[in-house]
């Protein structure tokens, strides 16, 4: 029986030898052949001389490196925040460094059983567009789509959030030039054929979070005037550079022709409400007037657990509910947006419940999946 090969590249050597002593004195030995590496560099030099079958378990360190490297290995992180992933559909799969080798490598072993047969030679899936839209205000739909986009970017999945809002607080929580959207607004309305390259120009990039993005700051007379056209030729080309897994799209509680049409476009419309009687009235005649296909998934925000008003009269369930975060109350810095991991999870789960069939085995034991 041939041996897979684990390449395991670790910025810790002391850490990366004692795996590799444990794996060679143990029953591992019998199913894995270990080779490891303590630079990027070296193992690219393998990886582009070599068809190469197997996994690639790197450090946190070198995620943003080598996560969009073009291989055949199946990836995977060892993390020293990041607790194990649970779901085998996880594109790149976390496994937490400090826990036993045995458990582990076991872990290991499970995720590549499930994936290999389908990391070596994928297709790309179509880029899946996301929009968050909810029918009044304050329902918290930039900080849901964020902590998507974090959740997605963490797990190895490419990432593009778009807002179209007329003025988006995004920016403040995102490290990165947020400034070239009024540059792409201008080629938008003037030379749309030069979106594509431009895109890869003025777009801008979260180093932490690892996903890019658009946000206007002070362009509302800009939004304003963006027709429904406008924001479909944004989308397809973001969609045509073939770069991304999943386009969020944070849209705003109007009906301008620019949210109208990026409704249409979506695969999947995230629908935020909250458990207030003004906004279930707003969110009945909105939904109705809309008619809207199949695609919408309500999703109720700020939950405290128990709940006083009732969507029966939408003829259509919630997806699941999301937590009431009392320090979000009031912020007074950026970081606190990004200090609840059980909202971040949460949203995760959200996420799994939606898109079910492609990402999880069964949406219906999930956490937070609990509707009506």
């Amino acid at each position: 029986m041939n041996k897979m090969q684990l390449y395991i590249l670790d910025d810790d050597t002391e850490y990366a030898d004692r795996l590799a002593a444990f794996i060679r004195c143990s029953e591992f030995a019998d199913r894995w052949q270990v080779k490891l590496f303590s630079k990027p560099e070296f193992i690219l030099d393998v990886m582009e001389s070599q068809q190469l079958d197997g996994v690639l378990l790197m450090s946190e360190t070198y995620y943003p490196i080598m996560i969009h490297r073009n291989t055949s290995l199946c990836k995977m992180v060892l993390s020293e925040t990041i607790a194990n992933s649970s779901d085998v559909e996880t594109k790149v799969p976390f496994l937490y460094r400090f826990q036993s080798l045995q458990q582990m490598l076991s872990r290991l072993q499970a995720f590549y059983a499930e994936m290999s047969q389908t990391c070596v030679g994928a297709l790309t899936n179509r880029t899946k567009v996301l929009s968050f839209y909810s029918s009044s205000g304050s329902s918290g739909k930039s900080i849901t789509a964020l902590h998507l986009a974090k959740q997605l970017s963490l797990r190895g999945e490419r990432v593009f959030y778009l807002s179209l809002e007329s003025i988006s607080a995004a920016s403040l929580w995102l490290n990165g030039d947020s400034g070239g959207f009024s540059q792409l607004l201008y080629y938008l309305k003037s030379t749309p054929d030069s979106l594509a390259p431009k895109l890869q120009l003025y777009k801008s990039h979260d180093a932490r979070l690892r996903f890019d993005y658009l946000i206007a700051n002070d362009q509302i007379r800009e939004m304003y005037e963006m027709s429904g056209e406008h924001a479909k030729l944004l989308v397809e080309a973001l969609i045509a550079l073939d770069a991304y897994d999943f386009i969020l799209i944070d849209l705003e509680s109007s009906i301008y022709p620019r949210i109208l049409k990026s409704l249409e476009l979506s695969d999947y419309i995230l629908w935020l409400v909250r458990d207030d009687l003004n906004d279930f009235f707003k969110t009945k005649a909105l939904y109705k007037q809309l008619g809207l296909k199949s695609n919408v998934h309500f999703v109720m925000n700020k939950y405290t657990g128990s709940q006083m008003n009732d969507l029966q009269a939408l003829d259509k369930k919630l997806t699941c509910k999301l937590p009431y975060i009392p320090e979000w109350k009031s912020l007074s810095s950026p970081e606190q947006v990004w200090q609840s991991a059980i909202f971040s999870g949460q949203v995760y789960e959200m996420f799994l419940v939606i898109l079910g069939r492609s990402y999880s085995q069964s949406a219906s034991h999930l956490e937070g999946a609990a509707a009506s």
